[in-house]
């Protein structure tokens, strides 16, 4: 018998023969369960253990097992919550598990205990949040008052953390704990102070006028928190700026120190970053004469109208162009809010377009203001040159030539004829083109042409001509006047000689007889004067 015992303990540790039987017995503990195998069998046991009526496997443990004083504590499971427990002795190949029997079962029902107050502790594991720490897995036993979800640490699992809401802070955060199916439950109250405030939830509401304002909301229950503000120009790192002083259309960069009833500084806030783009609106007021415009405005703003009168770097720049080929006329206004600009040597009758471009700091700013204004009417261009041809001896034709700037809503031509200082006509026309019919031969006319726009005459610009003369006219009259006249001229002569032989002596002779035909006549003589007559000087 003694050699049979010896020969199946050899067969067992070479693990030929399996181990019947083996037992450990279960203790209820704080966190789960202690086991101690009661087994005389060294070697490695698995433990598994389910909640009940779950096929999860909620742990598993691998235990050596050498003495049998030696427990197994299995934690981290649910309070008061059932759980199956199965124990395996692995023989030493591993390829083959035996069941151990506590009390002739493979299977084992235990319960946990109940969770009590000083089962939890609370610890430190993520900054920001409210932190506890269990043997116990007490995941589905919390609940906070802020129905957070609680969330596992990372350095621990069996850490639990809750991050407190924003309204959270400067309050108390209750948390509730409940033993599984057991009724006892409990509460852990922490006081959040203002250190959870977390910089990046904290609300800043840039502005948007001057003087600036960044509206900071801290947690409604921390009354006792304010803001201090610094602000530095982009680039300018070494020129801090309090929120009063900064000036708008410049980027900034902001951040603050929260300080409590004592102005101790708790910590900073994020940086923010804006601009201030004041909304200026520029109510511009032309007036005009003919040859000049006068461009005055005011300027308001609904964001930056308390410290508009203190922009001393906005200035306008003001402009009249009539074109888009013609360079504008630019003056420089430094007034804050409004100035006056004063364009001349304008073009009379023209359509201008001016504008006031706000600057800051000789930069563009905002929109510029754009109105429309014409000038008044005004005095025509002089005419340049006149052409007078005569194409028969008593017709004339009259051109001319002109920049055609009327400076006046109408474009007509004027031309006056005189004789002396008798104007014998005047015409109208929209070409500067004229004739003049029916005048006298060989005589003086002066003829005056002007540039009209409905309002204004330019200066006249004028020519003298003399008409041509009418040869064949004149031949033809003396002809006929021979022929007629010859016998009256021999009845006087007759006559004259014979009343002188009577009256005086023979001797005296015929003075003169002067004839005067067609003889050209002054600016001074009439045009009706007497002409082709023959005049008889006797003695």
């Amino acid at each position: 018998m003694a050699g049979f015992c010896g020969l199946k303990i050899l067969l067992l540790c070479a693990g030929i023969i399996s181990l019947a039987n083996c037992s450990y017995t279960v203790t209820s503990i704080k966190g789960g369960f202690q086991m101690n195998i009661t087994s005389s069998t060294n070697g490695i046991y698995t433990i598994n253990i389910n909640e009940k009526d779950s096929p999860e496997i909620v742990k598993k443990s691998n235990v050596q097992h050498s003495n049998q004083n030696t427990p197994h504590n299995i934690k981290h499971l649910k309070p008061c919550t059932e759980y199956t427990l199965n124990v395996a002795f692995i023989e030493l190949n591993a390829s083959k598990e035996t069941p151990c029997n506590d009390a002739g079962n493979e299977i084992t029902f235990e319960k946990t205990i109940g969770m009590r107050k000083d089962d939890i502790e609370e610890v430190n594991c993520t900054p920001g949040y409210v932190c506890y720490r269990s043997d116990w897995n007490i995941s589905s036993s919390l609940s906070t008052s802020n129905h957070t979800q609680a969330e596992p640490c990372k350095s621990d699992n069996k850490i639990l953390c809750i991050i407190p809401r924003y309204d959270d802070i400067c309050s108390d955060l209750t948390t509730n704990f409940t033993s599984g199916n057991c009724s006892n439950s409990f509460s852990l109250t922490k006081s959040i102070p203002v250190d959870f405030l977390n910089s990046s939830k904290i609300s800043q509401t840039v502005p948007t006028g001057l003087p600036a304002n960044i509206e900071t909301t801290f947690s409604p229950n921390c009354n006792d928190l304010t803001a201090d503000y610094t602000c530095w120009e982009s680039g300018k790192l070494n020129e801090p700026k309090k929120l009063p002083e900064l000036e708008p259309f410049t980027n900034y960069s902001c951040n603050s120190q929260i300080l409590d009833v004592n102005n101790v500084t708790i910590k900073n806030t994020t940086e923010i970053s804006f601009q201030v783009d004041c909304d200026l609106t520029i109510n511009a007021m032309p007036s005009a004469t003919n040859t000049s415009i006068v461009l005055s405005w005011t300027t308001t703003s609904n964001n930056c109208q308390d410290v508009l009168s203190h922009l001393q770097k906005l200035s306008y720049g003001c402009s009249c162009d009539c074109n888009s080929k013609q360079k504008p006329t630019i003056a420089v206004i430094t007034h804050p809010q409004g100035g006056t600009c004063h364009f001349t040597g304008l073009t009379a009758y023209t359509d201008y377009t001016c504008k006031v471009q706000p600057t800051y700091n000789k930069k563009n700013v905002g929109k510029p203001a754009e109105v429309k204004q014409k000038t008044a009417i005004g005095k025509p261009e002089d005419i340049v040159k006149l052409m007078v041809t005569i194409p028969e001896h008593n017709v004339i034709s009259v051109t001319c030539f002109h920049s055609k700037r009327f400076n006046g809503p109408e474009e007509k031509y004027i031309a006056r004829l005189y004789y002396g200082i008798a104007a014998l006509k005047k015409t109208e026309k929209k070409k500067c083109e004229f004739e003049f019919r029916d005048l006298r031969s060989s005589t003086t006319y002066r003829v005056e042409v002007t540039a009209f726009n409905g309002h204004y005459e330019s200066n006249a610009k004028k020519e003298k001509f003399d008409t041509l003369y009418n040869g064949k006219a004149l031949f033809g009259f003396l002809v006929v006047f021979i022929i007629i006249n010859n016998t009256c001229v021999v009845l006087a002569v007759g006559i004259f000689v014979q009343k002188c032989r009577s009256d005086v002596n023979e001797d005296v002779i015929f003075k003169s007889i002067a004839i005067y035909v067609n003889t050209p006549q002054s600016d001074e003589e009439r045009p009706d004067a007497a002409a082709n007559q023959i005049i008889i000087y006797s003695c």
